[in-house]
């Protein structure tokens, strides 16, 4: 990975932790975002900045022209939206504009950041055997990129995991806010899910397989970025335990309620208020996703932390930010 590299998302949770890693290695790095305003301070004036948003396609075009390597991160991620069309927007048209502007500029590395949920094969998938609209827009863009490295070109895509780590308490480090509401004594229930397994990774880790994945992919790859160990969600609960020292009763809540809970978030949703439970997104918790990271270890050299690593290391923000206190 030569040249100039841009990266879009880049003020997003894992893009902050990738501009950093680019930053420290010494590329020059050009950034896509909505708002400069939101780059980190500390080495925002190292960075080269595309003012512009997806729906924008002159903008994609402008920051695309020059670059050798483009690291394609932005994305709608969201649980719920009231316009569907906000994922089709984001995730596959504006996907297609970037590669059209990738061919045009002749970009030579090309890697774009899925999700894990979609390489899950398992039935049934979602609300009635269906995908959440987040996955359908996901995939549909993988497509286009699966068909633009079938032309000769390069392209990778790769598929993180649950992430988690330092970071804002948002939907894109929902993991991360679990943890913190688990140590406050405030997460009390969860899905009794019969225990089927997830992954879980550190951010800083997503970052550091992206830019192996641009270095070292093989063209029309797909990479899994997760941790070496899958966990369900009880026993990762109990690792948050175990590392924080304090232990919390989270009672498991039947499917059926939790779904009728599902339904509480939609309506909730309807009336414009944001929302992170639907129906959909109940189904998706309840689907056995462990995730095998032995490709992208062989062939990229990726290289995870543990799950306790990564959580001593969260704890540790959490309590130095006062988001919790030390267990007593």
């Amino acid at each position: 990975m030569n040249g100039k590299v841009l990266v879009t998302g880049a003020t997003g949770f894992i893009g902050t932790y990738l501009v950093r890693q680019l930053v420290e290695e010494g590329r020059s790095v050009r950034v896509f975002v909505r708002r400069p305003e939101a780059l980190d301070v500390g080495i925002r004036h190292r960075l080269e900045v595309v003012q512009g948003d997806l729906c924008n396609r002159d903008a994609l075009r402008r920051a695309v022209r020059g670059t050798e390597t483009v690291l394609h991160l932005a994305a709608c991620a969201k649980a719920w939206s009231p316009q569907p069309s906000e994922f089709q927007d984001a995730n596959v048209r504006a996907v297609g504009w970037l590669l059209d502007a990738a061919r045009d500029s002749d970009v030579e590395r090309l890697v774009h950041v899925s999700t894990a949920l979609t390489r899950d094969t398992s039935e049934p998938r979602g609300l009635n055997g269906s995908m959440t609209p987040y996955e359908q827009s996901k995939r549909a863009g993988e497509q286009l990129v699966e068909a633009y490295a079938a032309e000769g070109r390069h392209a990778v895509i790769v598929h993180p995991t649950r992430v988690y780590g330092p970071g804002p308490l948002n939907d894109a480090n929902g993991v991360t806010r679990v943890i913190a509401l688990y140590m406050r004594g405030r997460f009390r229930f969860r899905i009794a899910d019969g225990d089927v397994l997830a992954n879980y990774v550190h951010a800083a880790d997503v970052a550091q397989g992206i830019r192996l994945a641009a270095d070292r992919g093989r063209s029309g790859r797909h990479y899994m970025l997760g941790g070496e160990e899958n966990f369900s969600f009880r026993e990762f609960l109990n690792q948050v335990a175990a590392v924080s020292g304090g232990r919390h009763l989270v009672a498991p809540l039947p499917s059926f309620v939790a779904r009728g809970a599902g339904v509480g978030g939609e309506l909730w949703g309807r009336l414009g208020r944001p929302t992170s439970l639907t129906r959909a997104w109940v189904d998706v918790f309840l689907r056995d996703l462990p995730v095998d990271v032995s490709i992208p270890r062989s062939e990229l050299g990726y290289r995870p932390r543990p799950l306790t690593t990564g959580l001593s290391e969260t704890i540790r923000w959490l309590r130095g930010e006062c988001l919790v206190k030390e267990a007593a």
